[in-house]
């Protein structure tokens, strides 16, 4: 076998093609197909209909209204339709939890894909180094420049596949909190309206404690949203820069 340049003359259009453009376009392919499996962008739908009807309940309503219609409202009668307000209001804002938490849960496997997609171009790029080594002792320049530009595009896909993941993190840790919200806004009312343990016979909300225990997750829900937003902006600008990798392969 001849040794030397006239070695790989007669291989050098197939010369590390493994490695090369074909090998970089398919992991790049594969890691745009993970980031774009959105199980999280969905929730904001539900957030914001769980927010209407945490707005709907307003703690003014159990205080006497003015004027004749005062006449004939009881306070407890005022505090019966609160509660059962408050009552469908939870059971809506429940089902919301159980399901922000599967599509927390579901953001887990792409993660766990988008891992996988990083480590195969990682070791990739140690193969390339390789064959550029092994390139260069050789007058292999045009495939020494195709193993270039195949560097180069798998180098840049690392920080994105770990952008499109930072991207679902904060969406689900936002959307955690709001779940674990929901929780302690249910038992302070419970607590608050003489619906947790033991029911009092007299019970006078306090206004202001109830208030604050609805505003607080109203405050977690509107973190959540705002973070699904800019995820959303995060995760489209790196799907964009994803594509744009492998055209010029």
């Amino acid at each position: 076998m001849p040794d030397g340049p006239d070695r790989w003359q007669g291989q050098a259009p197939a010369f590390a093609e493994p490695a090369g453009a074909a090998a970089a376009v398919e992991r790049i392919e594969r890691a745009l197909a993970a980031a774009r499996t959105d199980s999280l962008s969905e929730a904001a739908f539900r957030l914001a209909h769980a927010r209407s009807a945490l707005e709907g309940l307003k703690p003014e309503r159990l205080e006497p209204r003015r004027g004749l219609a005062g006449l004939f409202d009881s306070r407890k009668g005022r505090l019966r339709r609160f509660r059962e307000a408050y009552r469908l209001a939870a059971a809506s804002l429940s089902d919301l939890t159980g399901d922000l938490s599967g599509r927390v849960e579901g953001a887990a496997p792409r993660s766990g894909m988008l891992d996988g997609v990083w480590a195969e171009v990682r070791d990739a790029l140690v193969a390339l180094d390789a064959h550029l080594l092994a390139a260069s002792a050789y007058p292999l320049e045009g495939r020494r420049a195709a193993l270039h530009a195949s560097r180069a595009t798998a180098l840049s896909a690392l920080p994105l596949i770990r952008a499109a993941q930072n991207a679902d993190t904060r969406a689900a840790e936002a959307l955690s909190r709001s779940g674990e919200g929901v929780a302690l806004w249910r038992a302070d009312w419970n607590e608050a309206l003489g619906l947790s343990g033991k029911r009092p016979k007299t019970v006078r909300p306090n206004r202001e404690r109830l208030l604050g225990s609805r505003d607080d997750l109203l405050a977690r829900i509107d973190r959540a949203l705002a973070e699904l937003t800019a995820s959303r902006a995060r995760r489209a600008d790196v799907e964009g820069r994803m594509a744009e990798l492998g055209r010029p392969l």
